[in-house]
Protein backbone atom coordinates (compact mmCIF):
# COMPACT_ATOMS: atom_id res chain seq x y z
CA UNK A 1 0.00 0.00 0.00
CA UNK A 2 1.12 3.13 -0.45
CA UNK A 3 2.11 5.75 2.49
CA UNK A 4 -0.39 8.56 1.00
CA UNK A 5 -3.05 5.81 1.15
CA UNK A 6 -2.47 5.08 4.86
CA UNK A 7 -1.89 8.06 5.87
CA UNK A 8 -5.97 9.09 4.38
CA UNK A 9 -7.09 6.01 6.36
CA UNK A 10 -5.21 7.26 9.10
CA UNK A 11 -7.01 10.74 9.24
CA UNK A 12 -10.23 9.44 7.95
CA UNK A 13 -10.28 7.03 10.69
CA UNK A 14 -9.31 9.73 13.15
CA UNK A 15 -12.22 11.76 12.11
CA UNK A 16 -14.85 9.13 12.45
CA UNK A 17 -13.40 8.51 16.09
CA UNK A 18 -13.51 12.08 16.67
CA UNK A 19 -17.10 12.33 15.11
CA UNK A 20 -18.48 9.20 16.96
CA UNK A 21 -16.85 10.82 20.45
CA UNK A 22 -18.69 13.76 19.79
CA UNK A 23 -22.25 12.70 19.10
CA UNK A 24 -22.44 10.28 21.72
CA UNK A 25 -23.73 11.55 25.30
CA UNK A 26 -24.50 9.56 28.55
CA UNK A 27 -26.85 11.27 30.83
CA UNK A 28 -26.36 10.43 33.97
CA UNK A 29 -29.64 9.05 36.78
CA UNK A 30 -31.04 12.36 37.90
CA UNK A 31 -29.16 14.70 35.42
CA UNK A 32 -30.92 15.99 31.99
CA UNK A 33 -28.82 18.31 29.55
CA UNK A 34 -31.02 20.70 27.22
CA UNK A 35 -30.04 20.09 23.53
CA UNK A 36 -29.70 23.65 20.95
CA UNK A 37 -29.37 22.54 17.78
CA UNK A 38 -28.25 25.88 15.47
CA UNK A 39 -28.35 27.84 18.35
CA UNK A 40 -32.15 27.37 19.71
CA UNK A 41 -34.00 24.75 21.92
CA UNK A 42 -34.20 21.40 20.40
CA UNK A 43 -34.70 18.58 23.34
CA UNK A 44 -33.93 17.73 26.78
CA UNK A 45 -32.12 14.67 27.07
CA UNK A 46 -33.04 12.49 30.05
CA UNK A 47 -30.99 9.73 31.72
CA UNK A 48 -29.25 7.20 29.92
CA UNK A 49 -27.43 6.54 26.38
CA UNK A 50 -28.01 9.50 23.92
CA UNK A 51 -27.08 10.33 20.39
CA UNK A 52 -26.60 14.06 19.10
CA UNK A 53 -25.04 15.96 15.74
CA UNK A 54 -21.81 16.84 15.95
CA UNK A 55 -21.51 20.63 15.03
CA UNK A 56 -25.33 21.41 14.97
CA UNK A 57 -26.29 19.80 18.10
CA UNK A 58 -25.28 21.99 21.03
CA UNK A 59 -25.54 21.53 25.03
CA UNK A 60 -26.81 24.37 26.92
CA UNK A 61 -24.80 25.48 29.98
CA UNK A 62 -26.10 26.87 33.00
CA UNK A 63 -24.43 28.67 36.01
CA UNK A 64 -24.44 27.00 39.49
CA UNK A 65 -23.45 28.68 42.47
CA UNK A 66 -22.14 27.36 46.02
CA UNK A 67 -21.31 28.23 48.78
CA UNK A 68 -19.00 26.28 50.80
CA UNK A 69 -18.09 26.93 55.19
CA UNK A 70 -14.42 27.39 55.76
CA UNK A 71 -13.59 27.98 59.16
CA UNK A 72 -16.62 30.27 59.73
CA UNK A 73 -16.32 31.78 56.46
CA UNK A 74 -18.65 31.59 52.95
CA UNK A 75 -16.71 31.36 50.08
CA UNK A 76 -18.82 31.55 46.82
CA UNK A 77 -17.64 29.40 43.69
CA UNK A 78 -19.63 29.61 39.92
CA UNK A 79 -19.38 27.06 37.69
CA UNK A 80 -21.01 26.95 34.21
CA UNK A 81 -22.23 23.11 33.71
CA UNK A 82 -23.91 21.66 31.04
CA UNK A 83 -25.75 19.10 32.92
CA UNK A 84 -28.38 19.50 35.32
CA UNK A 85 -28.98 17.89 38.81
CA UNK A 86 -32.55 17.43 39.04
CA UNK A 87 -31.60 16.06 42.82
CA UNK A 88 -32.45 18.04 45.47
CA UNK A 89 -30.27 21.21 46.47
CA UNK A 90 -29.03 22.74 49.59
CA UNK A 91 -28.36 26.64 49.15
CA UNK A 92 -26.73 27.97 52.48
CA UNK A 93 -27.30 31.85 52.72
CA UNK A 94 -24.38 33.75 54.88
CA UNK A 95 -25.36 35.75 57.84
CA UNK A 96 -27.77 38.35 56.88
CA UNK A 97 -29.05 41.84 58.96
CA UNK A 98 -32.61 42.53 59.05
CA UNK A 99 -34.94 44.81 61.06
CA UNK A 100 -37.82 43.88 63.22
CA UNK A 101 -40.86 45.81 63.95
CA UNK A 102 -39.98 47.02 66.95
CA UNK A 103 -36.40 48.31 65.34
CA UNK A 104 -33.90 45.73 66.22
CA UNK A 105 -31.38 44.50 64.07
CA UNK A 106 -31.22 40.79 64.13
CA UNK A 107 -28.06 38.00 62.29
CA UNK A 108 -29.73 35.73 60.72
CA UNK A 109 -28.79 32.48 58.78
CA UNK A 110 -30.77 30.51 56.24
CA UNK A 111 -30.65 27.42 54.54
CA UNK A 112 -33.04 26.96 51.76
CA UNK A 113 -33.67 23.49 49.87
CA UNK A 114 -34.88 23.52 46.40
CA UNK A 115 -35.14 21.17 43.61
CA UNK A 116 -35.08 22.13 39.94
CA UNK A 117 -38.45 19.98 38.31
CA UNK A 118 -38.59 22.32 34.68
CA UNK A 119 -34.85 22.27 33.53
CA UNK A 120 -35.83 24.10 30.32
CA UNK A 121 -37.32 27.03 32.16
CA UNK A 122 -34.10 26.99 34.86
CA UNK A 123 -31.87 27.28 31.43
CA UNK A 124 -33.88 29.91 29.30
CA UNK A 125 -36.17 31.77 31.28
CA UNK A 126 -33.61 33.73 33.85
CA UNK A 127 -29.66 33.84 33.47
CA UNK A 128 -28.28 32.85 36.99
CA UNK A 129 -31.00 30.51 38.74
CA UNK A 130 -28.61 30.68 42.30
CA UNK A 131 -28.67 34.22 42.35
CA UNK A 132 -32.01 34.83 41.91
CA UNK A 133 -32.97 32.34 44.65
CA UNK A 134 -30.67 34.10 46.90
CA UNK A 135 -31.46 37.16 46.59
CA UNK A 136 -35.53 36.36 46.37
CA UNK A 137 -34.92 34.17 49.29
CA UNK A 138 -33.00 37.13 51.27
CA UNK A 139 -35.53 40.31 50.42
CA UNK A 140 -38.34 38.26 51.37
CA UNK A 141 -36.93 37.30 54.81
CA UNK A 142 -35.93 40.27 55.61
CA UNK A 143 -40.10 41.40 53.85
CA UNK A 144 -41.22 38.91 56.79
CA UNK A 145 -38.96 39.58 59.59
CA UNK A 146 -39.77 43.35 59.10
CA UNK A 147 -43.06 42.67 59.88
CA UNK A 148 -42.64 40.91 62.91
CA UNK A 149 -41.53 42.33 66.61
CA UNK A 150 -38.71 40.33 68.38
CA UNK A 151 -40.67 38.40 70.24
CA UNK A 152 -42.65 36.81 67.24
CA UNK A 153 -39.52 36.35 65.57
CA UNK A 154 -38.11 34.63 68.28
CA UNK A 155 -41.18 31.76 68.39
CA UNK A 156 -42.32 31.86 64.47
CA UNK A 157 -39.71 29.43 62.77
CA UNK A 158 -42.63 28.10 61.06
CA UNK A 159 -44.50 30.60 60.59
CA UNK A 160 -41.63 32.27 58.80
CA UNK A 161 -40.82 29.10 56.94
CA UNK A 162 -44.39 28.83 55.67
CA UNK A 163 -44.93 32.38 54.79
CA UNK A 164 -41.45 31.91 52.87
CA UNK A 165 -41.96 29.14 51.14
CA UNK A 166 -45.88 30.67 49.80
CA UNK A 167 -43.99 33.72 48.60
CA UNK A 168 -41.48 31.73 46.54
CA UNK A 169 -43.36 29.22 45.59
CA UNK A 170 -46.01 31.95 43.75
CA UNK A 171 -43.33 33.96 42.15
CA UNK A 172 -42.76 33.83 38.35
CA UNK A 173 -38.75 32.85 38.62
CA UNK A 174 -39.30 30.05 40.64
CA UNK A 175 -41.95 28.41 39.10
CA UNK A 176 -39.60 25.75 37.95
CA UNK A 177 -38.80 24.25 41.07
CA UNK A 178 -40.20 22.02 43.80
CA UNK A 179 -40.30 22.75 47.30
CA UNK A 180 -38.60 25.28 48.67
CA UNK A 181 -38.05 24.31 52.22
CA UNK A 182 -36.24 26.80 54.78
CA UNK A 183 -34.30 26.80 58.02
Amino acid sequence: MKPELILLLVVIGALVLYFLKKSIIIVQQAEVMIIERLGKYYKTLESGFKVIIPFFDKPRAMKVKKVQIYQGQHYTTVRTVARIDLRESVYDFPRQNVITKDNVTLEIDALLYFQITDPQKAVYEIENLSEAIEKLTQTTLRNIIGKMTLDETLVSRDTINIELRTILRSEEHTSELQSPNTI
